[in-house]
């Protein structure tokens, strides 16, 4: 593994690395999206800064997973929907919110909601807010809840995922929620009153004065690791802890993944970010492709143009080229006689980065003409195969 990190590393470090920034268009949440929570155990977030590696590979998925289902409702509010809890988010000018949540036992409402995310998120901005909310618990007893939020890209490299696969362009936000919470007898009150309820006022002084002083409140850290070309994190780690008298006590720590490959097929489709994932594929192309051809000889072709072709041992000719402007391109094989042995026609590509592969085996030892065409220009090559 040292040996594969190492590896990793030299190609990571030499390549021109910019991490993504999240927008609003390829990460806010969608109604009818539906993801898997893969539970895997608990693993530290490490430092901040550039050019991290990340090396989950290790880490197994345990049986115990959760689904995670978004739904719609109205034009700017989605209900995620996960461990028997609905939270609500709104999407208000370039930030997401959570307006409060629901379950069986806990009812939350958000008269100042809470800040999730401003868009674009980018690596070292910093975010953060107040929140104020109130509710009940089990309609006994009255539930205020009030702290402050920040939010802070502060981390972005590459990620190996569990099973080895690998991830660039990845961007990690850490969120840090501190919460007061204050639980109290609930009492029934009369109309009348409630016609004479002062309207609410945030006072941030108070929830300052409250998260410094106070005996009891809440801390709870998420680490987020988002991948270029997924609208939802592919790695999460959450700790909760509570601070009694100035002690802490760890509450819950968890780890998650959101498996890229079950984002990509299950999610309804998403151009947004398809467009993304198409852009990364053509750079890992254009990187593979001159590695192949640093490797194995010159680029030969012209400004349009450019190819370069191998005989592999298995007795195939393997012809990659880059198309700068975009057209057909036509491969043919043929003997010293002129006869035509193999025709691969590939009309209307795109600018990028393409590789083809001719099966040899079935011809006789020699030498052989391979004629490209690439709009209304020709190159042709001679060479020379051995036979297998």
């Amino acid at each position: 593994m040292k040996e594969l990190i190492f590896t990793i590393l030299g190609c990571f470090l030499s390549l021109s690395f910019q991490a993504q920034t999240l927008s609003s268009d390829c990460n806010r949440p969608r109604g009818r999206d539906r993801l898997m929570k893969r539970v895997v155990p608990i693993c530290e977030a490490g430092e901040g800064g550039t050019q991290q590696i990340w090396d989950f590979s290790g880490l197994e998925l345990q049986d115990a997973n959760y689904e995670l289902q978004y739904v719609e409702q109205g034009a700017d509010t989605v209900i995620g929907i996960e461990h028997r809890t609905m939270y609500y988010y709104r999407t208000s000018g370039d930030s997401l919110f959570c307006l409060g949540y629901e379950n069986p036992t806990t009812l939350i409402t958000y008269q100042k909601p809470e800040l999730l995310l401003t868009f674009p998120l980018f690596q070292g901005r910093v975010m953060a807010d107040y929140f104020d909310g109130a509710g009940n618990y089990c309609e006994q007893l009255n539930i205020r809840l009030r702290g402050k939020n920040s939010v802070v890209a502060d981390a972005s490299g590459m990620l190996i995922l569990p099973g080895g696969d690998t991830l660039q362009k990845v961007l990690r936000t850490y969120t840090h929620k501190r919460i007061h919470q204050r639980m109290t007898p609930q009492i029934i009150m009369p109309d009348s009153l409630r016609e004479n309820i002062v309207p609410f006022v945030l006072n941030r002084d108070s929830i300052d004065y409250l998260l410094t002083n106070d005996s009891i409140r809440l801390e709870t850290e998420i680490w987020r690791w988002y991948a270029d070309g997924y609208r939802y994190p592919v790695f999460e780690t959450v700790k909760s802890t509570v601070y009694k008298f100035g002690n802490a006590h760890e509450h819950f720590a968890t780890s998650f993944v959101y498996l890229p490959e079950e984002q990509y097929y299950d999610l309804p489709y998403d151009t947004d970010n398809q467009e993304k994932r198409d852009l990364t594929d053509n750079e890992n192309w254009e990187r593979e492709w001159k590695n192949k051809v640093n490797d194995k000889g010159s680029i030969k072709g012209d400004e349009t143009f450019s190819y370069h072709f191998q005989l592999d041992d298995s007795g195939y000719l393997h012809i990659g080229y880059e198309l700068r402007q975009a057209g057909g391109v036509v491969l043919i094989l043929f003997d010293l006689q002129g006869r035509q042995l193999s025709t691969i026609h590939l009309a209307n590509q795109a600018i990028g980065y393409y590789e083809e592969a001719i099966s040899m085996s079935r011809y006789s030892q020699g030498e052989y003409l391979l004629r490209i065409s690439a709009g209304d220009k020709m190159y042709g090559e001679k060479l020379y195969y051995s036979g297998k």
